[in-house]
């Protein structure tokens, strides 16, 4: 009987056994809510914020950190369903998530009563209410996630944002929020909201990739508590292929674990191709929503690496932090070798791409699976021309034409030199510049 599999990709991670890495971040976050300071949480989307927000909430989780579950009390509240409601209904709803958490830990006296809901909840029965909940000796935290969703609420100005900071100062609550960007550069329907003074009592805390000890941590405990090993050339190809993503990971461990099922001896190459197309099929509408969130000068960047980074160093740093790129050394590296196929099938104006070759007519540099190629003069000029005729063939004649124009010569020597040389550089990928005899030579994409 086929053993369950134990990797986790459809929705967020509840049990606290089943959640990976960020030991530095939840030792942060949970130290500074000890001390009462509220945190911006921030991080791309599928990055795992709701995951360790829930994870933050887990009592046995906070203890570790010596926070007490008689004291402290975590409520987490999904943005989402705040968007449309008015500010009384919005403190209600916040109440009631409050009542139904003291009734979760069997708090005695158990939660304030609330008024009817005939009757519009005030500001100051919404503090009234509270105050009676800290003076029974709770510390509140109000895990906020997806927040950009409350900050296009029309119905919230800056009196109500006041209000909440308001609340910080009087009695032990504090706030995390969760959101892609940083709370100051969220989109909000009342942009004079940024005007409160809510804003300026979050530490900033941008949630990121995993390292690459937390990557492999994942793959092989997982792989373990499903009763199978991931050998190491396997592990090696699934870090490739997914990068250090929380979620990629997840979907690549999910697929790598149900063929092993299948393949208990080691696998062949077909099976990694089989393994490779499974991930991509699950993660391109991810790869798809990633690159329509980015600028067109983002997408150039990405699609020029290694060449277009050193003169955009911010726009590196925003893709850095969005997870997209990787730091290596002095330069940057694409998340994955699936990341990186993506990009390099997206069409850029004033980049020439075809197959693993990407061409930058402005820098006169040519890149082959990311990575600059050293060419000759005529050689670049042979592959450009190919490149935007992929999938055609060239005939000598106007191959010669392209590389030497008026130096022209009709001598075919000349031309299978320039081929020669582009081929050793072109190395495993040679096989594309193919020679159609007696005719020329056509660049398969």
């Amino acid at each position: 009987m086929p053993n369950s599999n134990p990797f986790f990709h459809r929705g967020p991670v509840h049990d606290p056994a089943y959640f990976f890495g960020r030991q530095q971040e939840t030792s942060q976050i949970l130290s500074l809510l000890g001390n009462g300071q509220s945190i911006a949480l921030v991080g791309q989307r599928r990055m795992g914020k709701t995951s360790l927000l829930f994870h933050l909430a887990a009592p046995e989780v906070f203890a570790q950190h010596d926070l007490s579950s008689a004291q402290h009390l975590f409520i987490y509240l999904d943005c989402g369903a705040l968007a449309g409601l008015d500010q009384p209904a919005l403190h209600r709803l916040l109440l009631e998530e409050i009542s139904e958490v003291l009734v979760e830990r069997g708090a005695n006296p158990g939660p304030p009563a609330l008024p009817d809901e005939a009757n519009s909840l005030t500001y100051r029965a919404f503090e009234r209410a509270l105050r009676e909940v800290t003076r029974q000796g709770w510390k509140l935290i109000l895990l906020l996630d997806e927040f950009e969703r409350l900050s296009r609420n029309p119905h919230l100005d800056p009196d109500f944002f006041s209000g909440l900071r308001a609340l910080t100062a009087r009695y032990p609550i504090a706030y995390v929020t969760a959101s892609r960007q940083p709370l100051l550069e969220l989109t909000y329907a009342d942009a004079s909201a940024l005007s409160s003074p809510f804003f300026n009592i979050f530490a900033s805390l941008r949630l990121s990739l995993f390292t690459e000890d937390e990557a492999r941590d994942l793959l092989t405990t997982l792989a373990a508590r499903g009763g199978l090993a991931f050998d190491p050339p396997l592990l090696d190809f699934l870090l490739d292929l997914a990068g250090p993503h929380p979620l990629f990971l997840q979907i690549a461990g999910f697929h790598a674990f149900e063929l092993r099922q299948t393949k208990p001896t080691s696998l062949t190459g077909t099976d990694y191709a089989e393994l490779r197309e499974k991930f991509f099929a699950s993660v391109e509408e991810h790869f798809n929503y990633y690159w329509r969130s980015l600028s067109p000068e983002e997408q150039r960047l990405l699609a020029a690496l290694p060449l277009a980074q050193t003169g955009q160093p911010n726009v590196a740093r925003r893709l850095e932090q969005a997870g997209l790129i990787v730091r290596r050394g002095q330069s940057y590296g694409y998340l994955s070798s699936a990341w990186r196929t993506f990009v390099q099938a997206q069409a850029i104006p004033g980049l020439l791409q075809a197959g693993p070759i990407a061409i930058d007519k402005s820098q006169r540099q040519a890149l082959l699976h990311g990575q600059a190629l050293t060419l000759t003069p005529t050689q670049y000029i042979l592959l450009a021309f190919l490149t935007e005729r992929a999938g055609q063939i060239v005939t000598n004649e106007a191959l010669e034409q392209a590389v030497w124009a008026e130096e022209y010569i009709e001598d075919p020597e000349r031309l299978k030199s320039v081929i020669k040389g582009l081929r050793q550089a072109l190395g495993a990928e040679a096989t594309r510049l193919e020679n159609v005899r007696g005719v020329g030579y056509r660049f398969l994409p």
